[in-house]
């Protein structure tokens, strides 16, 4: 399902800024504030609606990420909603971690608002099952320091690219001005 413009504004929870209504973005709200309310995020250490430009060849796809979360300056978790059932949009988020400007970011969490999972990027492992796999704070401060750092070799990043465009492409939910769906 395409994220559709409300034609109205809100204010955004993270950055007080007035930000426009999206079929989606009261959702992303919610689990800012949840991040931030139950779990403990410092605001500082979330950054919402990442974007990531794909280069494939002559074309460039272009891929909003819903949060990503830093520690000790690292992004270390991507977190996504996805308007549909979990298990579908696993692969795109793992290889978009994968191939992270800078670094691999070591996990991924995708939730649907009922269901979530969270994942270990490297092994592309489920680590837990279920809407209380948020990991609190302090949890994801351990993980981070705990995960296995890792690298793609260069021979694998084109396949990574080439995976998640392609299945971005087929699930895009984008509300960016440029949207190919629009």
């Amino acid at each position: 399902m395409h994220e559709v413009s409300l034609n109205q504004v809100i204010t955004d929870y993270l950055s007080g800024e007035q930000i426009e209504l999206t079929t989606y973005e009261d959702i992303r709200q919610a689990i800012a504030r949840m991040l931030v309310e139950e779990k403990k995020y410092p605001v500082e250490n979330i950054k919402s609606k990442y974007i990531i430009e794909l280069d494939l060849e002559k074309d460039k796809y272009t891929i909003q990420i819903d949060f990503v979360i830093y520690h000790l300056g690292k992004p270390v978790l991507i977190l996504a909603f996805c308007p549909g059932a979990v298990s579908t949009y696993i692969t795109q988020y793992i290889c978009l971690a994968r191939i992270f400007p800078g670094s691999p970011v070591p996990y991924v969490i995708v939730t649907d608002s009922k269901d979530a999972a969270l994942m270990d990027v490297k092994n592309k492992k489920e680590i837990c099952r279920g809407y209380h796999c948020f990991p609190g704070w302090e949890e994801l401060k351990t993980m981070a320091e705990n995960a296995e750092t890792f690298t793609i070799p260069e021979q694998r990043v084109e396949k990574e690219k080439r995976v998640a465009h392609a299945m971005f492409a087929l699930s895009d939910g984008c509300c960016l001005p440029d949207c190919p769906a629009d």
